[in-house]
């Protein structure tokens, strides 16, 4: 194994590239590791912290290798078949890291001591070697407490996302931690009509394509659940940027139009809600939210609105 030690300066430059939320994290050795694997033969040159080795997780030596970790680290069941696409395409790279902070969230079971790892990849340079930059950092107090909530929910039966009850719990877990977050309640334009029109079995299968659709544009750090028949609830954790949040809100509009038999189309009204400025607590944020969104459903639907007071 080439361990090629970086200079502070490079160190600080990888860090400053994986953001702001990370850059905290990196205090102290024992919270993360980062690899660096070269382009050009998925080597690994270098590594830093200690987080991995001090859980006996072995650090591939190449990056291919990547594609085997999920059956050898203890990762929690529940979380395998996302981490092992996360690997496979990491090992494949297929990951689009050149313009995306992509990353994952697992959970390692080793006895009594689990522990939540968020891994993100970048791609930079270092003295003209082409790198790929792989983190794994341990999740921050708020952030356990807040899977912790999620990972022990329930869900909804037809879509597989969170229930009422388990995004309103992991919403009051947001709010109290005092970040600051963005929030979507989205519902669905004319949805009554294609029941009526179709059937309820057709409605349940917009359902499940709807929920398909945003879930390839959600990130993992990201919540998701249905909070009534043709309702959802969307926790951008912390998206704290408003340029940002339409962007995604508007992402959201344009790949959730569908079109159906009969010259029927589904369409999307989305209200967006930022804390703490639009709302300190859960009650106040869904309320909010739901002002927001019936302001673009006022506007005709098929567009998204912010909460103003």
């Amino acid at each position: 194994m080439q361990n090629n030690e970086l200079n502070k300066e490079q160190v600080t430059k990888i860090i400053q590239m994986f953001g702001e939320r990370r850059r905290s994290r990196f205090g102290c050795e024992d919270y993360y590791t980062l690899c660096g694997y070269r382009k050009s033969d998925g080597s690994l040159i270098h590594y830093d912290g200690t987080l991995l080795s001090s859980r006996n997780l072995d650090i591939p030596e190449k990056i291919e290798d990547f594609a085997q970790i999920s059956g050898i680290w203890p990762i929690e069941p529940k979380l395998l078949s996302s981490a092992q696409e996360y690997f496979t395409h990491l090992s494949e790279g297929k990951l689009n890291i050149k313009t995306d902070l992509t990353n994952l969230d697992i959970l390692i079971k080793k006895e009594d001591d689990d522990c939540w790892i968020n891994v993100s990849s970048i791609e930079t340079e270092i003295d003209g070697d082409d790198l790929v930059e792989v983190l794994f950092i341990n999740e921050d107090g708020e952030k356990v407490l807040l899977k912790r909530a999620i990972y022990g929910s329930e869900t909804d039966d037809l879509t597989g996302t969170l229930n009422r009850n388990a995004v309103m719990r992991a919403l009051s877990q947001m709010t109290a931690g005092g970040g600051e977050h963005t929030y979507i309640l989205l519902d669905i334009d004319t949805f009554k009509e294609v029941n009526l029109t179709f059937g309820y079995k057709m409605g349940d299968q917009v359902l499940v394509n709807v929920v398909n659709i945003l879930r390839k544009h959600l990130r993992t750090d990201d919540i998701l659940g249905r909070i009534g028949d043709d309702e959802f609830f969307i926790c951008l954790y912390s998206v704290n940027d408003k340029e940002v949040a339409e962007r995604i809100a508007a992402g959201i509009c344009k790949n959730t139009r569908l079109e159906l038999p009969n010259g029927l189309s589904i369409t999307t009204s989305v209200g967006v809600v930022m804390s703490p400025k639009d709302g300190t607590s859960a009650a106040e944020i869904y309320g909010h939210a739901d002002l927001a969104m019936l302001s673009a459903r006022k506007k005709g639907g098929d567009t998204y609105s912010f909460y103003e007071e």
